[in-house]
């Protein structure tokens, strides 16, 4: 799949203005993180280990130069980006796939303080509430506002389907100027079955079609869209938000899940290059 750049652009004054926004974001990441230490000792070098991995996710009005929403997201390729779909849903369909003539961009603040073009390439439906996000080689210079070519590849996070409840996990995201905890530990309290799951099958093989695990870690607008992780730094899940009873429960889709998307992404991309 190329990668075009992108005709798109920031007036210098907002291009300015989100690189102090990531400052503060970090800022606050550094001592959420810092306070994260003291309540769980040596689980917070397992949050730096995944960092590296974790993007924020700003999805833009390009003709106003306006945020539309944010999120978080985490690389499962060196280029590929997962995140949330109602974090994009605003710009990208439901089961949206890319088009070089349609494609929808967003911004994407690395974990080396870059600013990123990135490029909507798939969705699912809402319940799935998955996207994928391919990296572009493009960062947006803070001192001028001009996109600047500059490949680089990131380093995707493990996807681990071996979950319990009762399994110790912490959901990762970025602060996107929340008040909530980006990073926050619990357990898997839940695990809940598909919908489409016919009773009465008692196939084990069936259980790999779990799809959402529910946590007492919590998840806000701040780590939606981020790893949800086990105790090796491997991804159980992928965090989301935004229900009704988040109050209660906090909600993930599980990695397998992930990993059919991701599959269904691939064999679309395989059958469209085929035509």
């Amino acid at each position: 799949m190329s990668v075009r750049e992108t005709q798109l652009r920031l007036d210098l004054a907002k291009v300015q203005q989100l690189y102090r926004k990531m400052q503060a974001d970090k800022k606050a990441l550094q001592q959420q993180l810092k306070e994260f230490k003291t309540q769980t000792g040596n689980f917070s070098d397992l949050v730096e280990q995944v960092l590296p991995s974790v993007v924020s996710v700003y999805v833009m009005d390009w003709d106003t130069g306006e945020e539309i929403s944010s999120g978080s997201g985490f690389f499962v390729t060196p280029d590929t980006i997962v995140t949330n779909y109602h974090v994009v849903e605003d710009i990208a369909d439901e089961d949206y796939f890319y088009e070089e003539d349609e494609v929808e961009q967003v911004l994407v603040e690395t974990n080396d303080g870059k600013l990123r073009m990135a490029e909507v390439i798939f969705t699912g439906n809402a319940e799935e509430d998955l996207a994928l996000l391919l990296i572009t080689g493009f960062v947006l210079d803070p001192k001028t506002g001009e996109q600047v070519e500059s490949p680089e590849e990131y380093p995707p996070l493990e996807l681990c389907f071996d979950v319990k409840v009762g399994d110790r996990v912490i959901a990762v995201g970025n602060p996107l100027g929340q008040l909530a905890a980006a990073v926050s530990q619990g357990i898997i309290s839940g695990i809940r079955e598909p919908e489409e799951y016919e009773e009465g099958e008692d196939d084990e093989d069936d259980m790999a079609e779990v799809k959402v695990l529910e946590t007492d870690a919590s998840i806000n607008p701040g780590n939606s869209g981020g790893p949800l992780i086990n105790m090796a730094g491997q991804v159980v899940g992928v965090n989301t938000w935004g229900l009704e009873d988040a109050d209660s429960f906090n909600l993930a889709i599980a990695s397998i899940a992930l990993d059919d998307f991701l599959a269904g992404f691939e064999e679309t991309f395989e059958d469209d290059s085929d035509d």
